[in-house]
């Protein structure tokens, strides 16, 4: 797995410093992107990740799809109850980061994109882009945002993470405008400043703490809301 060669890093840092954040397409040699979308779509142990009754739970994606329409409904109206209220979500995941941290089997493609992302040429890029020096290594997820899923309003601050900037690696085919799923930021008052769009072979960055969501996505989304995301983090992992 490869950065584009042609980014320039120096003058991306001048964007990010600006606010904060930044977006920036064609971030992987597109061969690359495209070959770690089907790894995620094909990797068969996802989870379906979500909060309820004041707890996070992590099941099996196929068991989810295979229970009845009656207890997925009861469920949902639990986690929705939960999110009005709350810190909440719902979407599904492939834990790749504390999957390759325990030894556990990891499909070649997934193994390859964690290690390209703890590699030295990225940590590099990303260093010069936000301006953090001590970023020494980044812990990732993949996701699967369906119709229904969502991540309400947070700000990534947890106190001994020593996470200095959020990432989101979009591997969306592609996205409507009025799918939701934006990546949002908020003001002080509530406004939204900004969003990103989930488009193909972006990468999204934002320095920690900061205000934002991942809206619903509507129910009649043509398409799964596709990324690895994460954290760039200082510091040794713990655990």
């Amino acid at each position: 797995m490869n950065l584009n060669p042609t980014l320039d890093a120096e003058a991306l840092h001048d964007r990010y410093a600006a606010s904060g954040r930044i977006s920036i397409p064609k971030i992987l040699v597109e061969e690359d992107a495209k070959a770690l979308r089907k790894a995620i779509e094909k990797e068969p142990h996802k989870n379906l990740v979500f909060f309820a009754n004041g707890k996070h739970f992590d099941i099996d994606a196929a068991g989810w799809r295979d229970l009845d329409d009656e207890k997925q409904r009861t469920t949902q109206q639990i986690i929705h109850a939960e999110a009005q209220k709350s810190f909440s979500y719902c979407y599904e995941n492939i834990p790749v980061y504390d999957r390759w941290k325990a030894g556990r089997e990891l499909s070649p493609k997934l193994k390859a994109a964690v290690e390209f992302l703890n590699s030295e040429p990225f940590l590099a890029f990303v260093r010069k882009v936000t301006g953090f020096d001590d970023i020494a290594f980044a812990d990732a997820q993949a996701t699967l945002y369906g119709p229904g899923h969502f991540l309400t309003l947070h700000n990534d601050a947890v106190e001994g993470k020593n996470r200095r900037a959020a990432f989101v690696l979009n591997l969306t085919r592609a996205w409507r405008e009025d799918w939701g799923g934006y990546l949002n930021f908020f003001d002080e008052d509530g406004h939204i400043e900004g969003a990103f769009m989930p488009a193909f072979n972006t990468l999204n960055m934002f320095s920690v703490p900061a205000a934002h969501s991942v809206g619903f996505v509507s129910p009649f989304a043509g398409e799964v809301r596709v990324s690895v995301t994460g954290w760039l983090r200082a510091g040794v992992e713990e655990g």
